[in-house]
């Protein structure tokens, strides 16, 4: 029994220690396109990113979207 205490203690707090380490589920990067910086936001489990897009809020990096004036929706820009 002590010995399962133990190691359910051992458990908890490795896992503890990643939470202080690791406290976001999110990476931050950011990218440029023509001339302007998005931040881009990727999940460190699954891989999957998205882009905060001004005035749309964060667009999943796979749909297309409005870069700006100048671009329209679609045009190769994810």
């Amino acid at each position: 029994m002590r010995r399962s205490a133990w190691l359910i203690i051992l458990v908890l707090a490795i896992l503890g220690s990643i939470a202080w380490i690791w406290p976001t589920s999110y990476r931050y990067e950011k990218i440029i396109l023509d001339q302007d910086t998005y931040i881009v936001r990727i999940h460190r489990v699954t891989g999957h990113a998205d882009i905060l897009v001004p005035e749309q809020g964060w667009v999943h990096a796979e749909d297309p979207w409005d870069a700006g004036p100048g671009s329209a929706p679609g045009d190769g820009h994810t």
